[in-house]
């Protein structure tokens, strides 16, 4: 796929905004009858092959689970390794990442309290910034002070949409 560069381009009238705006609804509705009959080709290969897929895979954890009972009763002859080379595989386990669990008689909540209370150091604290009260006050004189004080600012940004009336080309089509 190639690609162009942009042009620069000025002074459009009424009428090129016309037919610029017809054109692109077409090529928006050639596009989307386009990717419905990709779709349709793809739904109709999908269908073509779910049976063998649903049973390859069926297959395939029957596989995994033969190869992990396997594993689990052989673990302790691998020694220090933590994976086994088979023939046409390699098998073994994998560390996770380390996370803190509770228990189940507590809630984090509690557990909370219970750390505050006796392992302060382990608490976090988080300080931030409230952008959705500095948003609802734009409009307030006090705004005025904060922006030349902190240097801050509201903005909104603006972008160029375009919403092609697929109807009525749908129904020429």
């Amino acid at each position: 796929m190639f690609r162009e560069k942009k042009k620069v381009i000025i002074n459009v009238n009424y009428d090129q905004a016309q037919e610029a705006s017809a054109r692109y609804a077409e090529i928006s509705a050639r596009l989307n009858i386009i990717e419905a009959q990709m779709n349709e080709r793809i739904n109709n290969i999908r269908n073509q092959f779910q049976d063998e897929i649903i049973q390859l895979t069926l297959e395939k954890e029957q596989q995994m689970d033969l190869l992990e009972i396997y594993a689990k009763e052989q673990k302790d002859s691998w020694g220090r390794r933590k994976s086994l080379d088979l023939l046409h595989s390699v098998i073994g386990f994998r560390t996770g990442t380390p996370k803190v669990t509770k228990d189940r008689k507590f809630s984090w909540d509690d557990v909370l309290e219970m750390v505050k209370e006796k392992f302060p150091s382990l608490v976090r604290v988080k300080c931030e910034l409230d952008k959705e009260a500095i948003i609802a006050m734009r409009e307030e004189k006090q705004f005025q002070d904060l922006q030349k004080t902190c240097f801050i600012d509201v903005v909104q940004d603006e972008t160029f949409f375009i919403e092609p009336k697929l109807q009525a080309l749908l129904r020429v089509a």
